[in-house]
């Protein structure tokens, strides 16, 4: 499947970078201080007032899961129709790219559709960190509403963009039973996502007018800190 980029890659510079981190560390030092968390979730995964839009999930890129780390409220393009409260739109690509940040490669947002995976298969619920909390689906998955609650999802990469802190278009991707959300969960890869597209288990991915800001984890990091 030839993939096109809708924003061309943009990357940042060294005190860029460097900046980034320095404020990833400050913030994420009071996200773990305040309150308590279940044993397998990472820290401020749903979010919440404490975060300060700071916390983290898991994605899988190339076989391997890995952590994500967000530092910035989601984007949508409100040039483009919407009646979602958050203003995102399925089935639409953005025109007008966030303001400030690079825009690398997508994120593709796995949904079930019908069926409920297990809890352990799952990388954030109907609540996640820095994510929009709902999305017009109305044009591109048939009776689901105009201000629809995206559900519980896993996410997939197809390149780590070297571990800089970037804006990533979401594609959705809709999966349409468990036997093939086994084979992408196996997988952990965007050729999985392709091939469950051509076979029907998934629908073709939609595009979005939303942006996800975040860093995959590199070498020595964690979401506790450096390792």
């Amino acid at each position: 499947m030839t993939r096109l980029a809708r924003f061309g890659p943009i990357r940042l510079g060294a005190v860029q970078v460097i900046a980034t981190v320095a404020v990833f560390g400050l913030a994420l030092g009071s996200a773990i201080a305040v309150g308590s968390r279940s044993p397998n979730a990472l820290p401020c995964n749903r979010g919440g007032e404490h975060c300060i839009n700071i916390g983290f999930t898991d994605a899988w890129f190339d076989g391997h899961t890995v952590q994500l780390e967000y530092s910035h409220r989601f984007f949508c393009d409100r040039s483009q129709p919407s009646e979602a409260s958050t203003g995102c739109e399925a089935g639409t690509a953005a025109t007008i790219p966030p303001k400030s940040g690079p825009v690398v490669s997508e994120v593709y947002v796995l949904t079930p559709l019908g069926f409920s995976p297990p809890g352990s298969t799952l990388q954030c619920g109907r609540r996640c960190i820095d994510q929009p909390r709902t999305f017009d689906l109305s044009s591109a998955f048939p009776g689901k509403g105009s201000d629809a609650v995206l559900g519980p999802r896993s996410f997939v990469i197809e390149d780590a963009e070297a571990f800089q802190s970037t804006w990533w278009p979401v594609i959705l991707v809709g999966v349409k039973n468990m036997s093939a959300w086994n084979t992408l969960v196996a997988a952990k890869n965007i050729t999985a996502v392709d091939d469950c597209q051509t076979n029907g288990g998934c629908r073709p991915e939609v595009e979005t007018n939303a942006f996800l800001f975040f860093q995959v984890l590199g070498p020595g990091m964690s979401p506790q800190g450096p390792a």
